[in-house]
C-alpha cells in the first residue's frame, strides 16, 4: 500500500508518559492504529508495533482492536 497521508483521530497516553497510540484515518476513509515510543535519544516518537498495517473500517473498530492488542490501553489517558 502507498503512504497515504493520515489524520490522527484520537491518542492514548501511557500514563509514565513514554508510550502513546494513535487512531488515524486514512485518505481512503479507512481507519488504523500505531503504537508510538518516545526516544529520549532521538528526542522524538517513533513506531513500536506493525499495527499501522491494519486496515479498520470504523473508528470504533479502530480503538476496541488497539485496546485488544495494545495491553496497556485501556487504563491510559485519552488526550
Amino acid at each position: 500500500m502507498a503512504d497515504m497521508e493520515k489524520i490522527v483521530k484520537k491518542t492514548f497516553m501511557k500514563s509514565d508518559g513514554t508510550r502513546k497510540v494513535e487512531i488515524f484515518q486514512r485518505e481512503n476513509k479507512t481507519f488504523g492504529f500505531e503504537e508510538l515510543e518516545f526516544g529520549s535519544e532521538e528526542n522524538s516518537w517513533y513506531p513500536v508495533g506493525k499495527y499501522s498495517l491494519a486496515i479498520i473500517d470504523s473508528l470504533d473498530k479502530a480503538i476496541r482492536e488497539a485496546e485488544g492488542r495494545v495491553s496497556w490501553v485501556r487504563n491510559s489517558d485519552r488526550i
